[in-house]
């Protein structure tokens, strides 16, 4: 018998439905805290590209962790492909920054990479010989198949970072949301995870990156949005950033 991560079943995306739409969200760490995140509305349409531009402390992050129950929401609405909170989580991968994994964790890098097959285990099923097949090919994409026997501790930021969304690759996930995937690594990186990302959503997969440089990542996106302090804000030229007129991000 599979037992499951969580109580929330597996349930089919609505194909109808957009990718994310977010209503009136306010997010905080705790109830004695003011709110993290506030009157935040949204709608990502499936297969679509959007950029969450940012400083430290927006809210970027916040909204990611929301998004993936990993806080709890104190006002709001969040809708994943049509469903409820939690019943599509297996669609859904969150790549957190760099700086919040333990790099010292004795674990190879295939290893890590197969574990983005767990959400479809279970506590207590071992991964199978389809599921490591995939998370070759994850590695292979972001050409660090080569690194797949090497300890995770011995890895440069560069190949953390290709080894991370090897690692969300290997999901398969139809939403994925990532923070600040080309902070702090070199070009060969930054051209490299640009690639994947335009091949991801050519699948028809919805892609959120976190970003503080969208001036230097500006046309890999449909859209844009910033934030400040926790509020949607326009953007700095007080123009409400908008690629393409079917992507609703309102």
């Amino acid at each position: 018998m599979k037992v499951p991560y969580c109580q929330h079943q597996h349930s089919t995306p609505d194909p109808q439905a957009p990718a994310l739409e977010i209503k009136g969200l306010a997010v905080s760490y705790s109830s004695e805290e003011k709110f993290a995140l506030q009157d935040f509305d949204i709608r990502v349409p499936a297969g679509s590209s959007l950029a969450l531009v940012g400083p430290n402390g927006a809210g970027k992050s916040t909204l990611f962790k929301a998004i993936c129950g990993l806080l709890p929401v104190r006002r709001g609405l969040i809708r994943v492909f049509g469903h409820s909170l939690g019943a599509c989580h297996h669609r859904v991968v969150y790549l957190p920054q760099r700086s919040e994994i333990d790099w010292h964790f004795p674990v190879s890098v295939l290893d890590l990479v197969v574990m983005g097959r767990y959400v479809y285990l279970g506590w207590f099923k071992r991964p199978s010989q389809r599921d490591v097949e995939i998370a070759r090919h994850a590695l292979k994409e972001m050409n660090v198949w080569d690194l797949a026997g090497r300890q995770i501790s011995k890895l440069s930021g560069g190949q953390q970072q290709r080894v991370l969304i090897a690692r969300a690759l290997s999901q398969n996930a139809d939403l994925l949301l990532l923070d600040e995937p080309l902070n702090a690594v070199d070009a060969s990186t930054r051209q490299t995870v640009g690639e994947v990302l335009q091949k991801i959503k050519a699948q028809g997969k919805t892609v959120i990156v976190a970003t503080h440089y969208y001036d230097q990542e500006e046309g890999r996106y449909d859209n844009a949005i910033y934030l400040k302090d926790g509020k949607r804000i326009k953007s700095p030229d007080q123009k409400e950033e908008s690629i393409h007129n079917d992507c609703d991000c309102t």
